[in-house]
């Protein structure tokens, strides 16, 4: 993963996210995120190649824990990887029983 300006801007792959103007792109072509899908995006591309907890995503997005606020995250991820198909080398990837991760597709 790359980060340029200042970190305002995340690469990983053909995913570029810019933080200052709330804009994530595959490839160059936008991609419609909402405020959480985009936050969400955020977590995992700082953290790009490590598989991020349940928890310390649910703790991290919704300040936190249990049950429910996994199943939102559940959803959040199925909604954001529909979003970003097209998104190449990196992927949200689940590791059973541990977390999401962006890592390389396999």
């Amino acid at each position: 993963m790359a980060r340029e300006a200042g970190d305002a801007v995340l690469k990983a792959g053909n995913l570029v996210v810019d933080l200052e103007s709330y804009r994530a792109t595959v490839d160059g072509s936008p991609v419609d995120l909402t405020y959480q899908e985009f936050e969400l995006l955020t977590l995992l591309l700082k953290q790009t190649g490590r598989v991020v907890t349940y928890d310390d995503l649910v703790r991290a997005r919704w300040n936190a824990a249990g049950g429910r606020e996994v199943r939102r995250l559940t959803v959040l991820v199925c909604r954001l990887r529909a979003k970003l198909a097209r998104s190449w080398p990196y992927q949200i990837r689940t590791v059973r029983r541990r977390g999401y991760g962006l890592l390389p597709a396999t």
